[in-house]
């Protein structure tokens, strides 16, 4: 069948001629708008009419949904890649820094304390030791208040993007509703503007956020996060961001707020990827444990210190005192306890630093027991920096139950140990069930821990015990060692559980003073035969008698093995009485003695400087928290801190790598996208000269019809 035409030449050079003009105007805009940010090249479409001409026009935006895609998830890599980065690679250089070093403030901590105890009554090597411990915990602590700063920083920098995230998903959903609007007043336009400008606000939030997209018939674009919580939704529904903090207003946390509900939505914040996520992961995964890391090592090296020290003499003769003053820990009360100004306090139980972990503790109340003094049933959970469960080797969380017997009593004062070196104190008067506290004793307790002594004399380089044998003794036994594990003062009943032999005065405690009143401590050892002897008080009277002894170490140990052994020297009621021992080695015979006694005026003694000094190379610090302290699940305090340095630098290197190859990725994505469109400027300048000659052809078009027209109305006449 042919098809009868019946537009004139007239109108189909008319057509032709506002086409043209169309097309130009198009070209024209995608010249002019080659720099604008978020702009898509457009195109303008025609469709020949059945009758002749050119019909309707169409003009959309040239775009390929998969590499707009493609680019939006590669931005996010990259955008997570970089800040993650730019906030490791400035905790890893202020760690590499020898400036900043703990090693190197450990190393010379040490070495003054080798140099003073080869001359231990040299006063000028004991005040350079203080010197030096002065600036090692100077140095803890600055590291620990940079790690703090670094801390806000992140914080802002998380309110900051949080709130452009909301503008832009605010801005999204505007939009939406925008372009709703004019594209159904035109099916045949795009509203590319508005669209334009909503695809670069998506593209924004995509470098916060990861997010994914599903495009309406209506226009619209919805927008999730990768876990599914909608963030822009149709109607003009949007979910909003809100940074809070419960029960530490100082560590944000991230959820969902619906604009058309009060509802809340919890938001997996190691998921979210983009700027958020990299601050995100930088935080917990980096940041938060390398801060209690630091307040772990710093704890454990300050009483390691001082529980030797207490062991030892200082220069005046008196029992060694603490060198480190440890801090009182505030807990974190949650919003919703039963009252606002509820307390709990820790503290690290005197030495037992060594079982430190690197957890927080979330304290639960189970029960309230009527007293006095009233006592809580609770629940202990380890949790890790980010608020998650500390795991056991089972792979179950690590939760410690106190109940019953074992029930914690509340009242200022009355402190109860909750396990891993910690006790904790409830001084408020009325608590609730389901009352919580969180606890976080490492978090800053680098920066917290004071040096407690001025002067030198006060080091306790000297062993206070001194024990030698009688001048008249016939056999070969000598004095190889004495040990002394415990010099705390009581002399007083009823007596502490750690009260020793020392009675504080320069001296040990005789028949009278000391528990149970009947024998003093052991000043003396006799032996009767080889391998029989007996210990002796002050008073010359027989404590106990130790038969068929295999061996000369730890004589006194051997003694409480024995059925003489007092019963108020044993555990219970004490738990390590009289807190020293002596070994021998050679053949003692019968009748030779050993004498034991407080060691006056032992100025040049340097054995418990060698402790001290020793403690260097010491496992003190412990690893893991599913594992009980050991020699094995510890390491020393260099070792302590070079995990920490070595785990960041890895960590860093790991992050420059990614942050490359999401740079390559993101740029090849973003070439791909560019060259569908993006705005080239040879593509547009031909598509000008081509529209230009059609333009001006239709022109001619019309100009001939008019002259036929007037041909013909020339005829007429």
């Amino acid at each position: 069948m042919t098809l009868i035409r019946t537009s004139d030449l007239l109108s189909i050079a008319a057509s032709g001629i506002n086409a043209h003009n169309n097309m130009l105007r198009t070209t024209g805009n995608n010249i002019a708008n080659v720099n604008t940010e978020g702009f898509v090249r457009e195109r303008t479409t025609y469709v020949a009419q059945l009758t002749g001409g050119v019909g309707r026009g169409t003009t959309e935006r040239i775009l390929n949904t998969f590499a707009q895609n493609q680019l939006r998830r590669d931005t996010t890599t990259l955008s997570e890649a970089q800040s993650f980065y730019d906030k490791i690679s400035q905790l890893d250089n202020m760690l590499a820094s020898e400036a900043n070093s703990i090693s190197g403030s450990l190393s010379r901590f040490f070495a003054s304390m080798q140099t003073a105890i080869d001359e231990p009554g040299n006063l000028a090597s004991r005040d350079l030791v203080l010197g030096e411990a002065n600036s090692l915990m100077e140095r803890m602590s600055s590291l620990s208040k940079y790690m703090r700063q670094m801390e806000k920083d992140v914080n802002q920098e998380l309110t900051s993007v949080t709130q452009e995230a909301n503008d832009l998903i605010k801005t999204i959903s505007a939009l939406n509703t925008q372009i709703r609007y004019v594209e159904s007043a035109s099916t045949q336009q795009e509203a590319g503007v508005l669209r334009n400008e909503r695809d670069l606000a998506i593209q924004k939030l995509s470098e916060i956020v990861a997010i994914e997209t599903r495009n309406l018939d209506d226009g619209s674009t919805m927008v999730h996060l990768k876990n599914g919580e909608a963030l822009v939704m149709e109607a003009g529904v949007f979910n909003l961001f809100q940074i809070s903090g419960d029960p530490d207003a100082q560590r944000q946390r991230l959820t969902l707020v619906a604009s058309n509900a009060p509802v809340t939505l919890g938001v997996d914040e190691t998921e979210m990827g983009g700027k958020m996520g990299g601050l995100f992961s930088f935080r917990d995964e980096v940041l938060g444990p390398k801060q209690r890391e630091l307040g772990q090592l710093a704890l454990a090296f300050a009483d390691a210190m001082n529980e030797q020290n207490e062991l030892g003499m200082d220069y005046d003769g008196q029992l060694g005192a603490k060198l480190f003053e440890l801090p009182e820990f505030q807990s974190l009360g949650y919003q919703d306890n039963s009252a606002p100004n509820l307390a709990m306090n820790g503290r690290v139980e005197e030495n037992q630093a060594e079982n430190l972990t690197t957890s927080d503790y979330r304290v639960t109340v189970n029960a309230v027991n009527a007293g006095p003094p009233a006592t809580l049933d609770v629940t202990v959970e380890l949790l890790n920096s980010d608020g998650s469960p500390t795991l056991g080797t089972n792979g179950n969380p690590i939760v410690y139950t106190y109940a019953g017997a074992n029930a914690l009593s509340t009242g200022a004062g009355n402190w109860s140990s909750i396990g891993d070196g910690l006790e904790v104190e409830f001084p408020s008067g009325a608590y609730a069930v389901d009352d919580r506290f969180l606890l976080q004793p490492t978090r800053n307790a680098a920066s917290q821990i004071d040096l407690d002594v001025l002067r030198g004399e006060d080091l306790a380089f000297a062993s206070p015990i001194k024990a030698e044998g009688n001048i008249n003794n016939l056999g070969s036994a000598t004095v190889v060692s004495t040990a002394v594990t415990n010099t705390h003062v009581d002399n007083a009943a009823p007596f502490d559980p750690d009260t020793s032999a020392f009675d504080g005065t320069g001296g040990l405690q005789g028949p009278g003073a000391a528990p149970g009143g009947g024998v003093g401590a052991p000043t003396q050892i006799r032996f009767t035969a080889a391998d029989t002897f007996e210990v002796l008080d002050s008073a010359g009277t027989v404590i106990t008698t130790v038969a068929g002894a295999t061996d000369l170490r730890n004589l006194i140990e051997q003694a409480k093995g024995t059925p003489g052994w007092p019963a108020a020297f044993s555990s219970p009621p004490l738990d390590d009485y009289p807190g020293y021992d002596v070994s021998l080695e050679g053949v003692p015979k019968a009748g030779d003695t050993f004498s034991i006694g407080y060691n006056t005026d032992g100025v040049d003694d340097n054995r418990n400087g060698l402790e001290l000094a020793g403690l260097q190379d010491v496992n003190t610090v412990r690893r893991d928290a599913s594992k009980p302290f050991s020699d094995q699940n510890a390491t020393t305090f260099h070792g302590a801190y070079a995990d920490t340095v070595s785990s960041v630098g890895e960590k860093s290197a790991t992050a420059g790598i990614e942050l490359k190859a999401a740079k390559a990725m993101q740029q090849q994505s973003n070439d791909w996208f560019q060259s569908v469109s993006g705005v080239s400027l040879d593509e547009e300048a031909a598509n000008l000269i081509r529209f230009q000659q059609a333009y001006a052809a239709s022109a001619r078009i019309l100009s001939t019809a008019q002259t036929l027209f007037d041909t013909i109305l020339s005829a007429a006449r």
